[in-house]
């Protein structure tokens, strides 16, 4: 992500739970949108909200606002808000990625030593749990798997890196493995 938007809301007297109410239901439009990398509404005081959101690009930060979310902000914003929401582009510095999104990132596919019989499981969230109870070390692997969660398109991507991921494998195993 290179560049973002802050966006500042200021709800009128005895509307504050009606915009905290909005930008909750504007969750799942944003999640819609595929170049929105990553969109936080918060509430920074008793009526001040404010919308955060990064995009890779400048084409993205221009989709978000002429998006969904944007259209029905400004459609809802004379009823909701005292004055016309305050919109800042903001260019991204520097940021910190969470475990979860350092696997959604192409180039940091964790990878996976597997055995025959093995049984991988990856929740929708991405967490994996390997049942690999032979594999002590990497060296009786019979395969090393890639795994990354891309959260734009939902995908759990799996390649198979190694069908033999070390051939000094099979000394590894027990007899009539």
């Amino acid at each position: 992500m290179s560049v973002g938007l802050f966006v500042r809301l200021e709800a009128k007297p005895g509307k504050e739970r009606e915009v905290a109410d909005f930008l909750r239901q504007a969750l799942p439009m944003a999640q819609r949108e595929p170049k929105t990398v990553s969109w936080y509404a918060v509430k920074l005081g008793p009526s001040t909200f404010a919308i955060f959101d990064t995009f890779d690009d400048e084409t993205g930060r221009q989709e978000h606002l002429s998006g969904k979310v944007a259209a029905t902000l400004m459609a809802k914003a004379p009823d909701l808000l005292l004055s016309p929401p305050v919109i800042e582009k903001a260019d991204i510095l520097a940021s910190l990625k969470s475990h979860h999104e350092m696997a959604e990132s192409p180039g940091t596919a964790e990878q996976i030593p597997m055995q025959v019989g093995s049984e991988l499981r990856i929740t929708n969230q991405g967490a994996i749990s390997l049942g690999n109870p032979e594999i002590e070390n990497r060296t009786a692997a019979d395969a090393v798997l890639s795994y990354r969660f891309d959260a734009g398109s939902g995908e759990h991507v799996v390649r198979l890196l190694d069908p033999l991921a070390d051939r000094r494998h099979m000394s590894a195993h027990r007899p009539g493995d």
